[in-house]
């Protein structure tokens, strides 16, 4: 049975989505602030996350961001009435996985957590990958190419991790949506920064070189090239 954690402090709606998702045979453990949450998650490694922006103290872009600091990888769906294009690239930035504006249905709600739910299982089982250069400890989320470290974001690290596992393959936006963020609602300004953000990193770390290459397949997608 999946074990989820619910952060809201809206006691209706938390009700709601606790009897809700239980009716439908997952575990929730409900906190209504972030640093409740900190001491939960230190406790239980919890298959997903749904949590509320807004929230008395820490909010909940700034607990997810401290959370994915600390490696702590369970999927994330933010909850907010917030849904300029600002907004969703901020929450998304700070490690959440998905963005559900409010008001929203419960079938809406629990379609998008089941994708969550999916994600993981995806992911290569392989401790390390490798394409020419560029290693990747996936148990540790620590990058390198030859010897200098490459200090990325969550869902850069996510997106270099499907393109490693994919070369040389190219990977469309459509699989890059559902596999890093684990939904097909991800704007397209999300994926555009975080694959700028991606080949930013790749290339500092390469000074001058450029054995390690994040190409665009125009009108098809990514892929990583290795020499």
């Amino acid at each position: 049975m999946k074990l989820i954690l619910l952060v809201e402090d809206e006691p209706e709606l938390a009700d709601t989505l606790v009897d809700g998702l239980e009716t439908h045979g997952y575990r929730v453990h409900h906190t209504e602030d972030a640093e409740e949450a900190l001491v939960q998650t230190a406790v239980h490694r919890y298959d997903a996350m749904i949590v509320d922006w807004m929230l008395p103290g820490m909010n909940g872009p700034e607990l997810i961001q401290e959370l994915r600091e600390k490696d702590y990888v369970a999927p994330a769906l933010m909850l907010t009435v917030r849904d300029s294009i600002e907004d969703r690239v901020h929450g998304l930035e700070s490690g959440a996985d998905d963005y559900l504006t409010k008001p929203f249905s419960f079938e809406e709600l629990l379609a998008r957590v089941r994708a969550l739910l999916r994600r993981p299982s995806e992911w290569s089982a392989l401790d390390e990958l490798r394409i020419g250069p560029l290693h990747i400890d996936t148990a540790t989320r620590k990058v390198a190419i030859e010897d200098a470290p490459v200090e990325l974001r969550k869902k850069e690290f996510d997106l270099l991790r499907l393109l490693v596992e994919r070369a040389p393959a190219v990977v469309s936006r459509t699989m890059i949506a559902e596999r890093v963020w684990g939904s097909e609602y991800v704007s397209d300004n999300a994926i555009d920064v975080t694959i700028s953000g991606l080949r930013h990193n790749i290339q500092d770390a390469q000074e001058e070189k450029e054995n390690i290459r994040l190409e665009t397949v125009r009108g098809v997608g990514y892929r990583l090239h290795a020499e």
